[in-house]
Protein backbone atom coordinates (compact mmCIF):
# COMPACT_ATOMS: atom_id res chain seq x y z
CA UNK A 1 0.00 0.00 0.00
CA UNK A 2 1.47 3.45 -1.13
CA UNK A 3 -1.64 5.63 0.02
CA UNK A 4 -1.07 9.46 0.79
CA UNK A 5 -1.58 9.00 4.36
CA UNK A 6 1.07 6.47 5.46
CA UNK A 7 3.78 8.35 3.90
CA UNK A 8 2.49 11.65 6.13
CA UNK A 9 2.97 9.28 9.29
CA UNK A 10 6.44 8.65 8.50
CA UNK A 11 7.17 12.50 8.08
CA UNK A 12 9.35 11.73 5.40
CA UNK A 13 9.17 13.38 1.94
CA UNK A 14 11.02 15.48 -0.76
CA UNK A 15 8.50 18.15 -0.86
CA UNK A 16 11.34 20.79 -0.04
CA UNK A 17 13.87 19.48 -2.73
CA UNK A 18 10.70 19.90 -5.35
CA UNK A 19 10.06 22.97 -4.07
CA UNK A 20 13.58 24.19 -4.92
CA UNK A 21 13.60 22.40 -8.10
CA UNK A 22 10.05 24.47 -8.95
CA UNK A 23 11.81 28.03 -7.57
CA UNK A 24 14.83 27.44 -9.94
CA UNK A 25 12.53 26.52 -12.89
CA UNK A 26 10.87 30.11 -12.62
CA UNK A 27 14.45 31.64 -12.78
CA UNK A 28 15.06 29.31 -15.91
CA UNK A 29 11.96 30.14 -17.63
CA UNK A 30 12.08 33.76 -16.97
CA UNK A 31 16.07 33.92 -18.38
CA UNK A 32 14.74 33.31 -21.60
CA UNK A 33 12.03 36.21 -21.18
CA UNK A 34 14.17 38.40 -19.94
CA UNK A 35 17.00 37.91 -22.17
CA UNK A 36 17.74 39.82 -25.52
CA UNK A 37 17.84 36.06 -27.06
CA UNK A 38 13.65 36.65 -28.59
CA UNK A 39 14.13 33.19 -30.59
CA UNK A 40 15.12 31.09 -27.49
CA UNK A 41 12.46 29.32 -25.65
CA UNK A 42 12.79 26.67 -22.89
CA UNK A 43 12.76 23.19 -22.86
CA UNK A 44 9.01 22.33 -22.90
CA UNK A 45 8.35 25.35 -25.08
CA UNK A 46 10.68 23.53 -27.41
CA UNK A 47 9.10 20.20 -27.27
CA UNK A 48 5.89 21.92 -27.66
CA UNK A 49 4.21 21.10 -24.32
CA UNK A 50 2.04 24.09 -24.48
CA UNK A 51 3.41 25.44 -21.56
CA UNK A 52 6.74 26.52 -19.95
CA UNK A 53 8.40 25.98 -16.91
CA UNK A 54 7.59 28.53 -15.28
CA UNK A 55 3.79 27.49 -15.05
CA UNK A 56 4.69 23.89 -14.54
CA UNK A 57 6.42 25.08 -11.26
CA UNK A 58 3.93 27.58 -9.97
CA UNK A 59 1.31 24.48 -10.65
CA UNK A 60 3.31 22.48 -8.57
CA UNK A 61 3.82 25.12 -5.93
CA UNK A 62 0.08 25.59 -5.63
CA UNK A 63 -0.86 22.07 -5.80
CA UNK A 64 1.64 21.70 -2.48
CA UNK A 65 0.14 24.20 -0.86
CA UNK A 66 -3.58 23.40 -0.83
CA UNK A 67 -2.49 20.04 0.15
CA UNK A 68 -0.01 21.48 3.46
CA UNK A 69 -2.35 24.18 4.23
CA UNK A 70 -5.41 22.66 4.61
CA UNK A 71 -3.65 19.93 6.29
CA UNK A 72 -2.36 22.80 8.42
CA UNK A 73 -5.61 24.29 9.07
CA UNK A 74 -6.66 20.88 10.42
CA UNK A 75 -4.13 20.58 12.81
CA UNK A 76 -4.10 23.90 14.16
CA UNK A 77 -6.12 24.99 17.25
CA UNK A 78 -7.64 28.04 16.04
CA UNK A 79 -9.13 30.18 13.24
CA UNK A 80 -6.76 33.00 14.19
CA UNK A 81 -3.74 31.22 14.50
CA UNK A 82 -4.41 29.44 11.10
CA UNK A 83 -4.85 32.85 9.77
CA UNK A 84 -1.81 34.57 12.09
CA UNK A 85 0.35 31.56 10.79
CA UNK A 86 0.00 32.01 7.36
CA UNK A 87 0.65 35.66 7.47
CA UNK A 88 3.93 34.85 9.09
CA UNK A 89 4.93 32.33 6.55
CA UNK A 90 4.11 35.28 3.78
CA UNK A 91 4.18 38.60 4.50
CA UNK A 92 7.65 39.14 6.34
CA UNK A 93 9.83 37.72 3.32
CA UNK A 94 7.37 39.76 1.00
CA UNK A 95 7.42 43.16 2.85
CA UNK A 96 10.92 42.98 2.85
CA UNK A 97 12.01 42.32 -1.02
CA UNK A 98 9.11 44.96 -1.50
CA UNK A 99 11.14 46.85 0.64
CA UNK A 100 14.52 46.16 -0.87
CA UNK A 101 13.58 46.87 -4.30
CA UNK A 102 12.36 50.00 -3.65
CA UNK A 103 14.95 51.72 -0.96
CA UNK A 104 17.83 49.66 -2.23
CA UNK A 105 17.86 47.81 -6.02
CA UNK A 106 15.94 50.92 -7.30
CA UNK A 107 17.96 53.31 -5.77
CA UNK A 108 21.05 51.62 -7.35
CA UNK A 109 20.01 51.15 -10.98
CA UNK A 110 17.68 54.27 -11.27
CA UNK A 111 18.54 56.37 -14.19
CA UNK A 112 17.46 59.36 -11.92
CA UNK A 113 19.41 60.79 -9.26
CA UNK A 114 19.05 59.70 -5.33
CA UNK A 115 16.85 62.68 -4.85
CA UNK A 116 14.41 62.76 -8.28
CA UNK A 117 14.32 59.57 -7.21
CA UNK A 118 13.25 59.10 -3.78
CA UNK A 119 10.66 62.36 -4.51
CA UNK A 120 8.92 60.39 -6.54
CA UNK A 121 5.67 58.70 -5.14
CA UNK A 122 5.99 55.87 -6.80
CA UNK A 123 8.64 54.59 -4.80
CA UNK A 124 6.99 54.10 -1.64
CA UNK A 125 3.66 53.33 -4.16
CA UNK A 126 5.56 50.41 -4.92
CA UNK A 127 5.76 48.97 -1.18
CA UNK A 128 2.06 50.02 -0.12
CA UNK A 129 0.31 48.71 -2.92
CA UNK A 130 1.80 45.60 -3.49
CA UNK A 131 1.50 44.82 0.15
CA UNK A 132 -2.65 45.25 -0.57
CA UNK A 133 -2.35 42.07 -1.88
CA UNK A 134 -4.72 42.79 -4.63
CA UNK A 135 -4.37 41.97 -8.03
CA UNK A 136 -3.61 45.51 -9.23
CA UNK A 137 -0.63 45.04 -8.40
CA UNK A 138 2.96 48.31 -9.01
CA UNK A 139 5.30 46.54 -11.28
CA UNK A 140 8.00 49.63 -11.74
CA UNK A 141 9.95 52.08 -10.60
CA UNK A 142 11.10 55.49 -12.00
CA UNK A 143 13.76 55.15 -14.06
CA UNK A 144 14.75 51.72 -12.82
CA UNK A 145 15.99 48.68 -15.21
CA UNK A 146 14.67 50.92 -18.17
CA UNK A 147 16.25 50.04 -21.70
CA UNK A 148 15.52 46.04 -20.61
CA UNK A 149 12.91 44.35 -22.59
CA UNK A 150 11.23 43.91 -19.66
CA UNK A 151 10.60 46.76 -16.58
CA UNK A 152 9.01 45.18 -13.91
CA UNK A 153 10.99 45.02 -11.36
CA UNK A 154 9.44 41.80 -10.16
CA UNK A 155 7.61 39.94 -12.03
CA UNK A 156 6.88 36.58 -9.62
CA UNK A 157 5.35 38.51 -7.31
CA UNK A 158 1.95 37.93 -9.13
CA UNK A 159 1.09 34.68 -7.31
CA UNK A 160 1.22 35.86 -3.83
CA UNK A 161 -2.37 38.19 -3.89
CA UNK A 162 -3.41 34.39 -5.61
CA UNK A 163 -2.01 32.48 -2.47
CA UNK A 164 -3.04 34.74 0.23
CA UNK A 165 -7.26 34.39 -1.60
CA UNK A 166 -6.40 30.27 -1.34
CA UNK A 167 -5.48 30.54 2.60
CA UNK A 168 -8.61 32.57 2.68
CA UNK A 169 -10.68 29.42 0.78
CA UNK A 170 -8.73 27.33 3.01
CA UNK A 171 -10.32 28.83 6.00
CA UNK A 172 -13.71 29.48 4.90
CA UNK A 173 -14.05 25.60 3.90
CA UNK A 174 -12.56 24.84 7.21
CA UNK A 175 -15.05 27.23 9.41
CA UNK A 176 -18.20 25.46 7.55
CA UNK A 177 -16.88 22.11 8.37
CA UNK A 178 -15.80 20.58 4.31
CA UNK A 179 -12.20 19.86 5.73
CA UNK A 180 -13.63 17.42 8.39
CA UNK A 181 -15.96 16.50 6.09
CA UNK A 182 -14.89 14.89 3.14
CA UNK A 183 -18.97 14.53 1.09
CA UNK A 184 -19.12 18.04 1.90
CA UNK A 185 -15.73 19.88 1.06
CA UNK A 186 -16.27 17.49 -2.43
CA UNK A 187 -18.98 19.36 -2.88
CA UNK A 188 -17.98 22.40 -2.27
CA UNK A 189 -14.94 22.15 -4.27
CA UNK A 190 -16.79 20.58 -7.13
CA UNK A 191 -18.85 23.58 -6.98
CA UNK A 192 -16.48 26.01 -6.89
CA UNK A 193 -14.63 24.07 -10.04
CA UNK A 194 -18.26 24.13 -11.84
CA UNK A 195 -18.66 28.02 -10.99
CA UNK A 196 -15.27 28.67 -12.86
CA UNK A 197 -16.08 26.64 -15.58
CA UNK A 198 -19.34 28.62 -16.50
CA UNK A 199 -19.23 31.71 -14.59
CA UNK A 200 -15.76 32.95 -13.24
CA UNK A 201 -17.45 36.28 -12.76
CA UNK A 202 -19.10 34.44 -10.11
CA UNK A 203 -15.56 33.98 -8.11
CA UNK A 204 -13.94 36.96 -6.25
CA UNK A 205 -10.54 36.27 -7.81
CA UNK A 206 -9.12 37.61 -10.76
CA UNK A 207 -9.21 35.52 -14.28
CA UNK A 208 -5.66 34.94 -14.34
CA UNK A 209 -6.25 32.81 -10.41
CA UNK A 210 -8.24 30.37 -11.87
CA UNK A 211 -6.03 27.99 -12.75
CA UNK A 212 -4.09 28.40 -10.09
CA UNK A 213 -7.20 27.97 -7.53
CA UNK A 214 -7.65 24.83 -9.86
CA UNK A 215 -4.57 23.05 -8.71
CA UNK A 216 -4.79 24.06 -5.42
CA UNK A 217 -8.00 22.49 -5.11
CA UNK A 218 -6.21 19.25 -6.31
CA UNK A 219 -3.98 19.72 -3.12
CA UNK A 220 -6.72 20.59 -0.87
CA UNK A 221 -8.54 17.24 -2.23
CA UNK A 222 -5.48 15.42 -1.98
CA UNK A 223 -5.48 16.27 1.82
CA UNK A 224 -8.78 15.31 2.19
CA UNK A 225 -9.01 11.83 0.51
CA UNK A 226 -5.17 11.19 1.54
CA UNK A 227 -6.56 7.27 3.03
CA UNK A 228 -7.69 6.09 -0.46
CA UNK A 229 -4.88 8.09 -3.13
CA UNK A 230 -2.24 5.44 -3.70
CA UNK A 231 1.14 7.29 -5.51
CA UNK A 232 2.21 4.29 -7.03
CA UNK A 233 4.68 4.28 -10.20
CA UNK A 234 2.58 2.35 -12.78
CA UNK A 235 0.05 4.96 -12.07
CA UNK A 236 2.39 7.56 -12.69
CA UNK A 237 4.03 5.75 -16.06
CA UNK A 238 0.26 5.78 -17.25
CA UNK A 239 -0.78 9.45 -17.02
CA UNK A 240 2.28 10.17 -18.59
CA UNK A 241 0.79 7.80 -21.16
CA UNK A 242 -2.19 8.89 -21.41
CA UNK A 243 -1.01 12.78 -21.69
CA UNK A 244 1.28 12.20 -24.58
CA UNK A 245 -1.79 10.26 -26.75
CA UNK A 246 -4.03 13.36 -25.82
CA UNK A 247 -1.30 15.87 -27.77
CA UNK A 248 -3.79 17.71 -29.82
CA UNK A 249 -6.85 16.51 -28.64
CA UNK A 250 -8.94 18.87 -26.19
CA UNK A 251 -8.30 16.62 -23.23
CA UNK A 252 -4.59 17.19 -23.28
CA UNK A 253 -4.49 20.01 -21.10
CA UNK A 254 -6.36 18.30 -18.82
CA UNK A 255 -4.07 15.44 -18.18
CA UNK A 256 -1.44 17.22 -18.16
CA UNK A 257 -2.76 19.48 -14.86
CA UNK A 258 -3.67 16.01 -13.51
CA UNK A 259 0.07 14.67 -14.72
CA UNK A 260 1.59 18.10 -13.43
CA UNK A 261 -0.62 17.11 -9.87
CA UNK A 262 0.49 13.11 -9.55
CA UNK A 263 3.73 14.11 -10.28
CA UNK A 264 3.48 16.30 -7.23
CA UNK A 265 2.91 13.33 -4.62
CA UNK A 266 4.96 10.87 -6.76
CA UNK A 267 8.31 12.89 -6.50
CA UNK A 268 7.82 13.87 -2.79
CA UNK A 269 7.22 10.19 -1.63
CA UNK A 270 8.21 8.15 -4.54
CA UNK A 271 11.86 8.69 -5.65
CA UNK A 272 14.99 8.32 -3.26
CA UNK A 273 15.12 10.81 0.17
CA UNK A 274 16.77 13.99 -0.23
CA UNK A 275 17.20 15.38 3.41
CA UNK A 276 17.70 19.01 2.93
CA UNK A 277 15.47 20.06 5.66
CA UNK A 278 18.50 20.36 8.06
CA UNK A 279 20.07 23.25 5.86
CA UNK A 280 16.67 25.45 5.94
CA UNK A 281 14.17 26.25 3.33
CA UNK A 282 15.25 28.81 0.85
CA UNK A 283 12.70 27.68 -1.45
CA UNK A 284 10.38 31.03 -1.12
CA UNK A 285 13.37 33.18 -1.19
CA UNK A 286 14.69 31.79 -4.14
CA UNK A 287 11.45 32.65 -5.69
CA UNK A 288 11.25 35.91 -4.24
CA UNK A 289 14.98 37.20 -5.58
CA UNK A 290 15.33 35.37 -8.62
CA UNK A 291 13.52 37.87 -11.01
CA UNK A 292 15.31 41.19 -9.43
CA UNK A 293 18.77 39.06 -9.57
CA UNK A 294 18.16 38.62 -13.18
CA UNK A 295 17.48 41.90 -13.98
CA UNK A 296 20.63 43.68 -11.69
CA UNK A 297 22.42 40.80 -14.33
CA UNK A 298 21.14 41.90 -17.23
CA UNK A 299 21.68 45.55 -16.32
CA UNK A 300 25.80 44.62 -16.13
CA UNK A 301 25.34 42.94 -19.15
CA UNK A 302 22.54 43.16 -21.56
CA UNK A 303 23.62 40.53 -23.94
CA UNK A 304 23.69 37.85 -21.17
CA UNK A 305 22.03 34.84 -22.93
CA UNK A 306 19.15 32.93 -20.95
CA UNK A 307 21.32 30.12 -19.75
CA UNK A 308 24.32 31.96 -18.47
CA UNK A 309 21.76 34.88 -16.90
CA UNK A 310 20.00 31.60 -15.44
CA UNK A 311 22.78 30.35 -13.84
CA UNK A 312 24.35 33.11 -12.08
CA UNK A 313 21.01 34.29 -11.05
CA UNK A 314 20.40 30.80 -9.63
CA UNK A 315 23.29 30.89 -7.96
CA UNK A 316 22.62 34.36 -6.38
CA UNK A 317 18.64 33.67 -5.47
CA UNK A 318 19.76 30.33 -3.76
CA UNK A 319 22.29 32.35 -1.48
CA UNK A 320 19.76 35.00 -1.01
CA UNK A 321 17.15 31.99 -0.51
CA UNK A 322 19.09 30.76 2.57
CA UNK A 323 19.67 34.20 3.48
CA UNK A 324 15.73 35.19 3.61
CA UNK A 325 15.84 32.10 5.62
CA UNK A 326 17.88 32.82 8.40
CA UNK A 327 17.22 35.94 8.98
CA UNK A 328 13.06 37.03 7.85
CA UNK A 329 11.48 33.87 7.64
CA UNK A 330 12.41 31.34 10.54
CA UNK A 331 12.45 33.75 12.87
CA UNK A 332 8.98 35.08 12.20
CA UNK A 333 7.76 31.61 12.14
CA UNK A 334 9.43 31.15 15.87
CA UNK A 335 6.62 33.16 16.34
CA UNK A 336 4.24 30.37 15.67
CA UNK A 337 5.15 28.83 18.88
CA UNK A 338 4.05 31.65 21.01
CA UNK A 339 0.49 32.15 19.24
CA UNK A 340 -0.12 28.44 19.90
CA UNK A 341 0.27 29.10 23.74
CA UNK A 342 -2.71 31.70 23.49
CA UNK A 343 -6.20 30.67 23.99
CA UNK A 344 -8.80 32.11 20.91
CA UNK A 345 -11.70 30.10 22.15
CA UNK A 346 -14.32 32.34 21.18
CA UNK A 347 -12.52 33.45 17.79
CA UNK A 348 -12.33 29.05 17.09
CA UNK A 349 -15.32 28.55 14.72
CA UNK A 350 -14.51 25.11 13.43
CA UNK A 351 -16.39 21.90 14.38
CA UNK A 352 -14.81 19.82 16.49
CA UNK A 353 -12.91 16.61 15.45
CA UNK A 354 -14.67 14.06 15.13
CA UNK A 355 -16.69 10.74 13.06
CA UNK A 356 -17.02 13.67 10.30
CA UNK A 357 -13.47 14.24 9.04
CA UNK A 358 -13.16 10.01 8.04
CA UNK A 359 -16.99 10.92 6.20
Amino acid sequence: MHSISQYLAKRRDNFLLLRIVAALMVIYGHSFALTRDIGANDIFLRHQWGIYSGDIAVDIFFVISGFMVAGSFLAGSSLVNYLTARLLRIVPAYAFILAMSAFVIGLLFTTLGASQYFASPDVLLYVTKNLHFASDMAWTLPGVFDGHRMTAINGSLWTLPAEMRMYLLVATLGVFGCLRNRALGLVAIAALVMAALLNPQLLPVHSDWIRLGGFFCIGILAQLFKDGIQIRHDAMLTLVALTYISYNTQSYHWLLGISIAYFSFWFAYRTPLVNLERFGDPSYGIYLWGWPIQQMLLSFNPDMTPSMNFLIAMAFAVTMGYVSWYLIERPALSFKAKIRNIRWQSFDLRPASGDGAQQ
